[in-house]
């Protein structure tokens, strides 16, 4: 019984420490910064051909 209960408690801290790994990657990859470029003006409403 002491056995199974340490495996649980094992089987518990190797599925949190996943999530939270898992979580930390997805995260990273989904706000990396955008590259700017003059078309990226159309986000902010401006006209991108207009001469600097």
């Amino acid at each position: 019984m002491k056995s199974s209960l340490v495996g649980v408690f094992f089987l518990i801290i190797f599925a949190i420490y996943l999530i939270i790994k898992l979580s930390k990657r997805s995260s990273s990859q989904r706000y990396d910064p955008k590259a700017k470029n003059t078309w990226n003006l159309l986000s902010e409403g401006k006209d991108p051909t207009d001469g600097k």
